[in-house]
C-alpha cells in the first residue's frame, strides 16, 4: 500500500479523483499506474507504519449491483 498525492485529475480504482481530495491510500499496482502516468507522487515517507496500518484503502463502489432494467422494457 502506497500514499499519493495527485498532481492533477486521474482516474483511481476506476473513478475519477482530483488533486484537492488530499492524500490517498491505494494499492501498489494502483501507485506504480499513477507514476507511470505521472499524475500522483509518492508521499509515502511522510506516514508511518501505525498510520499505514490503520489507515482505509482508497475504494470506491460504483454500484454495480444496481438492477438492470429488463431486456426489451420501455420506460
Amino acid at each position: 500500500m502506497k500514499f499519493v498525492k495527485l498532481l492533477t485529475s486521474a482516474h483511481v480504482n476506476g473513478v475519477l479523483r482530483h488533486p484537492d481530495e488530499g492524500v490517498l491510500h491505494v494499492t501498489n499496482e494502483e501507485a506504480e499506474r499513477l507514476f507511470d502516468n505521472e499524475t500522483a507522487e509518492d508521499v509515502s515517507a511522510d506516514f508511518d507504519e501505525e498510520q499505514a496500518k490503520d489507515a482505509p484503502k482508497d475504494t470506491i463502489n460504483t454500484g454495480g449491483s444496481a438492477k438492470k432494467p429488463a431486456a426489451g422494457k420501455q420506460e
